[in-house]
């Protein structure tokens, strides 16, 4: 967009000030769309990462919530390891 507003120079007759006048409203308007159009844009991007957070968030608090079943029920292996590990070494038994 090139076209430059009228702001020098304006027209002293109503009829030609009315023109200039509607002629920077038509101008001010496209810089508007492009803007209101540029926005959508990044809108739309940011409902599309936040979906994709959404996402992983719920994978994550599912994958928490499993091994907090396993570690309650004693299943767990991981974490059954380092208890058994740390009351060895409470003992003496290993270093």
């Amino acid at each position: 967009m090139t076209d430059k507003l009228v702001s020098k120079n304006m027209p002293t007759d109503n009829r030609g000030l009315r023109d200039a006048l509607i002629y920077n409203f038509e101008i001010l308007q496209q810089y508007l769309n492009s803007f209101d159009e540029f926005a959508g844009k990044v809108n739309s991007d940011e409902e599309s990462q936040n979906t994709g957070l959404d996402h992983k968030l719920t994978d994550m608090e599912q994958r928490m919530n499993n091994r907090i079943d396993r570690i309650t029920r004693g299943t767990d292996d991981e974490t059954t390891r380092l208890v058994v590990m740390a009351i060895l070494q409470e003992q003496g038994v290993i270093k």
